[in-house]
């Protein structure tokens, strides 16, 4: 299948809505929304997973399954 070059979606997204269908688009909205979270908890932080900085603003205390 081709796509249009200038899709922001990455090509394995489109491959799983071209499979599945729109029964994809929950996972997909779920994956965005728990990175734009982690992004902006590094922001806060001011440091990324693992990672020691000066500037760290304070700890995370990581992720459990609900």
């Amino acid at each position: 299948m081709t796509y249009l070059t200038n899709c922001t979606l990455p090509e394995e997204w489109l491959e799983q809505i071209a499979q599945q269908g729109l029964e994809f688009v929950p996972e997909m909205i779920r994956t965005v929304i728990n990175t734009a979270m982690q992004i902006e908890r590094q922001k806060h932080l001011g440091a990324g997973p693992y990672e020691r900085t000066a500037e760290r603003q304070g700890h995370a205390n990581g992720y459990k399954s609900k």
